[in-house]
């Protein structure tokens, strides 16, 4: 068993799946809390949010209807 596959192997629980979408529209801290607290809304873990790159990641299984929704309930919409 190599390295690679010791970890996949211990990984299981302990890492949520992290996903990662572009959202257009970010100009601002606000508008990247905007967007964290519509996800967190709707059960997303550890988001994070950059306007400068439109890059939003978060942790957790969401169905992608559900993050549409989310990001067009803020004002933005994804890209």
């Amino acid at each position: 068993m190599g390295l690679k596959d010791l970890f996949a192997a211990h990984a299981g629980d302990e890492q949520a799946a992290k996903n990662s979408i572009n959202v257009a529209g970010m100009h601002c801290g606000a508008c990247e809390k905007l967007v964290c607290t519509a996800l967190e809304d709707r059960g997303a873990k550890n988001v994070t949010a950059s306007h400068e790159t439109g890059v939003v990641e978060y942790e957790g299984e969401l169905e992608a209807s559900l993050v549409a929704e989310a990001i067009a309930e803020a004002g933005f919409e994804l890209a």
